[in-house]
């Protein structure tokens, strides 16, 4: 399910009392400087504590109870996160204690930190954050090989890749983050540089009639092209559709957790 079809759900969601909800917004991101030294975890550590200081009070013993189990769950839920590198910039989460309601996702993008207990999830921070970061496109290129990551809201949804088969001068793809190195050794390398000239505006079209059909068919909202300034200015040149973003970086070996965190945090 997309991210934004599970953000639809949270939107109906309604609890009568006694039932409470805990949305929690976390800033784990390692770019700001108030975050250095983790100082996520003291900001953690506190929404909980004036959690439990506000139901101690509480003349509902099952609020005082959910208040207990649902703390407990969320300082695990994050630290066992921490411990698989899967705190990225911000973190989002929306549970009862029960687990009727339960969603969590780690983002590539910053949010404020927050903590609400109501009867229903706290989404304005995230409806934002859903206008300012939509589906999106994110195209990167290195010679005859492209990797094509689709995130929404710093959440990567998709991961493919193609490769230029230069027998058939075609884009062919490849689900996951590798496909087959045609660049590799000498001598493939060296015939590959020999026909770019001759051959690229060729490529290019090929390659972007494939993005703009996708982008179509998986209703992109935005596109971003990733990669060297002598590859990605004449490649966006051949789009008809509009390219949002230019990011003149060669990023294409690294991990989409790499390339989202990069293109993203620009």
């Amino acid at each position: 399910m997309l991210l934004q079809d599970k953000i639809k759900q949270l939107k109906q969601i309604s609890y009568e009392e006694p039932q409470k909800v805990l949305s929690v917004y976390l800033n784990t991101d390692h770019r700001d400087p108030e975050q250095q030294g983790g100082a996520w975890k003291i900001e953690l550590k506190n929404g909980l504590k004036d959690l439990a200081d506000a139901t101690k009070e509480s003349s509902s013993h099952e609020e005082k109870n959910q208040s207990k189990t649902i703390r407990q769950k969320v300082e695990q839920e994050v630290y066992d996160r921490e411990a698989r590198k899967e705190l990225f910039r911000g973190f989002v989460l929306f549970g009862t204690a029960d687990e009727d309601l339960w969603f969590t996702q780690a983002l590539h993008i910053p949010v404020e930190t927050a903590f609400h207990w109501e009867n229903e999830p706290a989404l304005d921070q995230l409806k934002k954050l859903e206008q300012a970061y939509p589906y999106t496109g994110i195209i990167v290129i290195q010679q005859d090989e492209v990797a094509v990551l689709e995130t929404e809201l710093g959440t990567l949804v998709d991961h493919s890749h193609y490769t230029l088969d230069l027998n058939t001068n075609d884009w062919r793809q490849h689900q996951g983050p590798q496909g087959d190195d045609i660049t590799q050794g000498g001598a493939k390398k060296d015939e590959f540089k020999a026909r770019v000239k001759e051959h690229q505006q060729r490529w290019f079209k090929a390659l972007v009639a494939k993005m703009e059909k996708r982008a179509g068919q998986r209703n992109w909202e935005q596109i971003y092209l990733v990669g060297e300034k002598n590859e990605v200015e004449p490649l966006k040149d051949y789009f008809n559709k509009t390219i949002d973003k230019t990011i003149p970086r060669n990023l294409l070996n690294s991990d989409a957790d790499k390339i989202l965190d990069e293109v993203l945090g620009d």
